[in-house]
């Protein structure tokens, strides 16, 4: 380790430490954000705060948009085997030498720091990818999130400052470059605009849908997460394993599986032409069974991605967190050990 790189991880553990004596989780839920906004890196860091309900202890850090994900979670309807996809955040966890990554402990024996009882370690969930150590620019963010972060629990508990959590105010923190100083002030939640976009269809693919008759079928589409399932040859440069893709079609009613295919993410240049790939396969589908009445998704982002299909063909889309039989496919597999 670069003797500047062993710098910024000891001053990343020693603001841990300083979190770690004031016990945060013991006063504040996971859902009561402290914000700041970082002009610097022109960013904003939302802290979330873990194991208020005596589990796992943890500061989170989502960066911007990445802060979508902690809501959707927040809702507890998003199925086990794919949380992995809605955990993009950076954490500085408080656990036991068990728990911690073996990389992480490897990290820790080289800065000579020594723990009893409690680890602190960091880790890095993106999406698609198994959790990882955090690497040197992450050590940067980290330090900036969380130095500001203790300056603000510290304005709570010392200065007595009122947010008022439950009616989804926020603690939020800048610099004010007049006053020369940073300020700490209650303020109402304002959440970063998602941007997604839309596969247009021509007028031509119109005219030739419309010729197909329209089936009562009702069926689940999924083509966006990733299954937590580790496969050997799936590994970067760096050393972090990659999850494969789940492409799912489902008749609801029934359960039955039209069609089931991991897709590895290098056999597409880049994410938009796994996505129109992917619509164009939905297409080839109902020239072989037909329109659907329905089709059943997941989430936002994939709606977004089938609306103007789903429109010129008149096939309603409707966006439920669980689907059932994609759902059911997926424990399926998890009890066969995929």
């Amino acid at each position: 380790m670069k003797l500047k790189d062993k710098e910024l991880w000891l001053d990343l553990y020693e603001v841990a430490e300083k979190i770690q004596k004031l016990e945060p989780w013991r006063y504040l839920w996971d859902m009561d954000l402290l914000v700041y906004l970082c002009k610097p890196l022109n960013k904003v860091f939302y802290c979330s705060v873990m194991g208020h309900a005596g589990m796992h202890r943890a500061i989170a850090i989502y960066q911007d948009e990445q802060i979508h994900g902690l809501f959707e979670l927040a809702k507890n309807q998003i199925p086990e085997n794919i949380l992995i996809n809605y955990q993009e955040c950076i954490t500085c966890n408080f656990i036991s030498r068990q728990e911690t990554l073996p990389k992480n402990r490897e990290i820790i024996k080289e800065l000579g720091l020594n723990f009893r009882g409690t680890w602190i370690s960091f880790e890095s969930f993106e999406k698609g990818y198994e959790p990882s150590p955090i690497n040197i620019k992450q050590v940067k963010i980290m330090i900036e999130a969380l130095k500001n972060f203790y300056m603000m629990f510290r304005a709570i508990i010392e200065q007595g400052i009122k947010v008022d959590f439950e009616n989804g105010e926020i603690l939020a923190r800048h610099y004010d470059k007049e006053k020369k100083l940073f300020l700490n002030y209650p303020a109402p939640l304002m959440l970063p605009e998602k941007h997604y976009d839309t596969i247009k269809a021509d007028d031509k693919f119109e005219e030739d849908i419309m010729k197909l008759p329209q089936t009562e079928m009702e069926i689940e589409y999924e083509f966006l997460n990733y299954v937590p399932i580790r496969i050997r040859d799936n590994k970067e440069q760096d050393g972090r394993h990659y999850y494969p893709r789940a492409r799912f079609i489902v008749e609801r009613k029934s359960g039955s599986v039209i069609s089931y295919d991991l897709i590895n993410k290098n056999n597409y240049e880049n994410e938009k032409d796994y996505v129109i790939e992917s619509v164009k396969f939905l297409i080839n589908n109902f020239y072989k069974m037909g329109r659907p009445k329905s089709i059943y998704v997941r989430d936002e982002e994939t709606k977004m991605y089938l609306k103007d299909i789903a429109d010129k063909a008149k096939i309603k889309l409707i966006v439920k967190a669980k689907l059932k039989s994609i759902d059911e496919f997926y424990n399926s597999l998890s009890r066969m050990g995929m």
